[in-house]
């Protein structure tokens, strides 16, 4: 009887992990540890985006995300832009941050990109308020070239959370460098 009810606790322990926002050790550009949940809590949806400061797709996307985030910050959007590549340094860190109007911010030990699938930058992830995982893919469906007919996957999961909707995508496939994790 005692092992019944063990292995059905074990069961609802590991149901519940399984639904618990992403853990994460991310550093602001001033060495500050910062948690996810500063950020997520502060907003309905938050915008995660990794990037990489060598990456000609992330180059390429730098601006069409700083344009997001100023159509949808004043609707209630937080925006984030993540660095988890192994050779970012706080100066590097520090120099990039110049180039986004948004937070960016040192993910030490690509705990965070490890927790939500990011294997390459413009990898992006919509959050909950509470940290739970929205939408999770590509940016867009660019790859380096910008198309004006590209398919705004973030842009589209956006609209519909923000209508009471399930993203109309809610996974799709990220087109962008390999991340350097390890």
């Amino acid at each position: 009887m005692i092992r019944r009810h063990l292995g059905l606790l074990l069961v609802l322990l590991a149901m519940a992990c399984a639904h618990a926002p992403p853990p994460a050790s991310l550093v602001g550009v001033d060495g500050s540890p910062r948690p996810l949940t500063d950020f997520t809590h502060r907003a309905p949806w938050t915008v995660i985006m990794f990037v990489s400061s060598t990456c000609p797709c992330m180059a390429s996307h730098r601006d069409p995300l700083e344009d997001l985030a100023a159509a949808y910050a004043p609707r209630g959007v937080q925006f984030l832009a993540v660095e988890s590549d192994v050779t970012t340094t706080p100066e590097s860190l520090a120099a990039e941050a110049r180039e986004y109007s948004m937070p960016l911010l040192r993910d030490d030990g690509a705990r965070l990109a490890n927790a939500l699938g990011a294997e390459s930058a413009t990898y992006t992830v919509i959050v909950d308020r509470n940290g739970h995982v929205r939408y999770r893919g590509g940016f867009d469906s660019d790859r380096v070239t910008r198309h004006p007919d590209a398919t705004p996957y973030v842009r589209d999961a956006l609209d519909d959370l923000l209508a009471g909707k399930a993203p109309r995508q809610p996974e799709t496939h990220a087109l962008g460098c390999m991340l350097r994790k390890y």
